[in-house]
């Protein structure tokens, strides 16, 4: 770590890049250590006031002078060259004015000159930033840090993103910029070719990266109370206040839930007893499950994945019992989140009955990808864990692999496929990721639970490889479509062939079936093809399937798409635009992640022979595909 000085105050800032983000690309990063950098400044309005490197980050000091608007930019960024972008920075803020703001241009010329900026196009990326004038119980001084930003849908070689301050004479702020980062494609080094004990071992090598530990308490220092206002956090239903999102009491189908504010109802150790008072830190996998240890090197103490604010009231009745399906309960929270017991399952109480708690539906698949990411990050410490006394070695089985009692794997597998991720998990995952370096990438893809301990209806994992010997698969672009083959040497008791399709090597979904020879002596040849080929790079991959239900999978295989539509903004929050050469007659559609076409609940709006407009500010936040002709596009929808 290291001190910067500003106005006699000591801040302890995250310096992510000097640790280890060797899993993941490095797109850009600056730390203004050695001034602005490759960055520049532009003022549009007040010559007096700029965006300056000041001790090692970068301010702009509106406080006290006329109308500003300065611009912070970066150097051309090329988008193209990887994929799965996220967007990171460091801020702090006082006074009282506007919010500072972050935009991208694809057209910037990078003149440098306030006509420079005006002439450009810049696109508003919507942020979750913080009011520190407005929060009382921020740590003193402490830089904040934006949860990642998904830019994946920015496209172009040479692309600038600017912060854009705006202050008035009456209104103004102090704002300090530090720790810009733009990372891409974390998931590049999965071999993609692995699945069961294999592929929990390289979710653990890469997910065991993380290049930050922040402090559980500390009023100087980053914690995990100024973590859950970026982690946990949401309006309550009348649309008026921030709160705390608290999976104990909040009530996603109706209204009347408790409401709590981050600074007024934290626990401070003195909050009175009952439900609904105050909320506290949550180690979802409990502190005694790994002996509560606090100083260890590699701990779970402090790691944000697995900690959520809670009702204190409830979080105490909770204790440290296993996740499980309640048959007679014993305590119940206002919104159904209860505790209780199960004879079926196998646990061994040392007295009376084994009690689990067990959420309402809406989160029951946020506790078992939980649990399943710490199981998988913190796979080396199972044995040791296993043998502590307690409840949590009737959850763990003391392996690497699968770590988890099969009563309890089953339960989670189900919980898993109940509850699909959510945007507060996706929203969860990204804050934590700025924070502290690494991901869940069971959120990420929660397609890779059923990969590495099987699916809910008690299909194991298997690794066993097909008694197909394939001697090659290629992909190859051929005009407006992709040309897919392969060849086997030979074949036994093989069923059929998946082709499967990846916008980013991790994610895949099924694109065609071809049936297979079944027994064969002789080569045998097989050609298939994408017709709708995705625009920029895509992934293909055979998944082998043989009379017997085992599967394994080929090498992965890329195509370059290099159609020229453009899908912008992208996360977009109301109108998506499309521009690019489009035929006429092109059919356009807007699919939900079930393939379902939502354009009905849309506005689609021809603006001229190049141009489209889709209002999709009536479709709630989620993932949609946009489909035009044979183009396709993933679109985040805030």
């Amino acid at each position: 770590m290291q001190a910067k000085i500003i106005s006699g105050i000591f801040f302890v800032l995250f310096l992510f890049f000097n640790n280890h983000i060797d899993a993941q690309v490095v797109v850009h990063l600056e730390n203004f250590n050695s001034g602005i950098g490759t960055w520049s400044a532009v003022n549009v309005a007040d010559a007096g006031n700029v965006w300056t490197p000041t001790s090692g980050y970068m301010q702009m000091n509106g406080i006290g002078g006329s109308n500003d608007e300065d611009w912070l930019i970066s150097p051309s960024i090329n988008m193209d060259a990887q994929g799965n972008e996220y967007f990171m920075f460091d801020y702090y803020d006082t006074g009282a004015g506007n919010l500072v703001e972050v935009y991208y241009s694809a057209n910037y010329n990078n003149g440098g000159t306030a006509a420079d900026v005006s002439s450009a196009t810049w696109t508003l990326i919507p942020l979750r930033i913080l009011d520190m004038n407005a929060i009382s119980c921020v740590s003193t001084g402490v830089f904040q840090r934006h949860p990642a930003i998904d830019v994946s849908g920015i496209t172009g070689t040479s692309v600038y993103f600017a912060f854009k301050y705006t202050g008035t004479s009456a209104l103004a702020k102090q704002y300090q910029i530090d720790n810009v980062r733009i990372l891409g494609d974390y998931y590049a080094n999965l071999s993609g070719t692995t699945s069961c004990a294999p592929l929990k071992q390289e979710l653990h090598d890469l997910i065991v990266n993380q290049p930050d530990r922040i402090r559980y308490t500390s009023s100087t220092l980053y914690d995990i109370w100024d973590a859950f206002l970026h982690t946990d956090t949401r309006l309550n239903d009348a649309g008026t206040a921030t709160i705390v999102w608290d999976m104990f009491t909040d009530m996603p189908n109706t209204t009347g839930e408790f409401e709590f504010d981050h600074c007024a109802n934290r626990d401070g150790g003195s909050c009175p007893g009952g439900e609904g008072i105050c909320y506290n830190r949550e180690h979802s996998f409990p502190k005694s499950w790994w002996g509560g240890g606090t100083t260890l090197s590699d701990t779970i103490y402090t790691d944000l994945h697995h900690i959520y604010p809670s009702d204190r009231q409830m979080n105490i009745i909770k204790s440290n019992y296993p996740p499980g399906n309640v048959l007679s309960s014993t305590s119940t929270g206002s919104n159904g989140f209860t505790m209780g017991t199960n004879s079926t399952y196998p646990c061994t109480p040392t007295s009376g009955a084994k009690n689990y708690f067990e959420p309402i539906d809406e989160y029951k698949g946020d506790y078992a990808r939980t649990y399943f990411y710490v199981v998988t990050r913190y796979q080396h410490n199972m044995a040791a864990w296993q043998t502590i006394n307690g409840e949590g070695a009737c959850f763990m089985d003391g392996t690497t692999y699968p770590s988890i009692q099969g009563w309890a794997l089953q339960t989670l597998l189900e919980w898993h496929a109940a509850d699909p991720v959510s945007q507060k998990e996706i929203d969860h995952n990204n804050a934590v990721y700025a924070i502290q370096g690494n991901r869940n990438p069971y959120i990420d893809d929660p397609g890779l639970v059923y990969l590495v301990w099987g699916d809910a209806f008690g299909t194991p994992c298997s690794s066993v490889i097909l008694p197909v010997e394939l001697i090659e698969f290629d992909a190859a672009m051929d005009q407006d479509v992709v040309d897919l083959s392969w060849e086997t040497a030979t074949e036994n008791n093989s069923d059929y062939f998946l082709v499967e399709r990846s916008v980013n090597g991790y994610n895949w979904e099924v694109i065609g079936k071809v049936a297979a020879s079944g027994n064969s002596l002789e080569s045998q040849h097989y050609l298939t093809q994408d017709r709708s080929p995705l625009l920029g790079v895509s992934y293909y991959r055979l998944k082998e399937v043989d009379l017997d239900g085992n599967t394994v999978f080929s090498q992965v295989r890329t195509v370059n798409n290099t159609a020229q539509l453009l899908f912008y903004p992208n996360p977009v929050h109301g109108v998506l635009m499309i521009s690019g050469k489009m035929d006429e007659n092109s059919e356009v559609e807007v699919l939900d992640i079930y393939g379902r076409n939502v354009a009905a609940e849309t506005v689609i709006k021809q603006l001229q022979s190049d141009q489209i407009t889709i209002d999709m500010s009536a479709l709630p936040s989620n993932v949609y595909i946009v489909r035009v002709g044979g183009e396709m596009k993933r679109i985040a929808k805030n």
